[in-house]
């Protein structure tokens, strides 16, 4: 487990969660809640709610309880899994390592929402006449993009995940 050969991804890592978060300030700072913009007409705009629950939404509306602390608290034990395998995986698995730190970044900029407001900023909302995708942010973005490299990864034969 090492930093050596690192440094690219360790630099890329809080620009991404400064991406988030200040794309998350800029739309409480403009958007009051519940408040919309469209971007693209009929297909995107932006959407300022609140998301207490977890991925899409589920467990919603639970604030206040033990639910929110047992979501951040699984958000944090997946953050230090993905970190083990980013200190695990080789400075030659490129493709690996901007996954896993797609995925630290998203998880950090949910995290700091979770630990500081209670609850996730959501913005993205996309969707074609009453059909919506389900809310989503920054975060959830690096997230997905980390996952789909991993997914890219391993269909190309790649370690990602495996043990050693």
């Amino acid at each position: 487990m090492h930093l050596k050969g690192k440094k690219l991804y360790l630099f890329l890592l809080p620009l991404l969660i400064i991406l988030d978060q200040a794309s998350k300030w800029l739309v409480t700072k403009s958007l009051p809640l519940e408040g919309t913009r469209d971007l693209v007409k009929g297909f995107l705009r932006l959407w300022h709610v609140r998301n207490s629950g977890a991925v899409w939404g589920f467990f919603q509306g639970h604030d206040g309880s033990w639910v929110p602390k047992v979501i951040t608290a699984l958000a944090i034990a997946a953050l230090l899994v993905v970190l083990f395998f980013f200190l695990r995986a080789g400075r030659h698995e490129r493709l690996e390592l901007f996954a896993y730190t797609f995925i630290m970044g998203g998880a950090m900029g949910n995290i700091i929402d979770r630990l500081r407001l209670g609850h996730v900023v959501d913005f993205l909302d996309v969707y074609v006449r009453s059909w919506h995708w389900p809310t989503f942010n920054v975060a959830d973005s690096c997230i997905t993009i980390g996952v789909l490299l991993l997914a890219l990864s391993l269909l190309k034969g790649g370690k990602a995940c495996t043990p050693s």
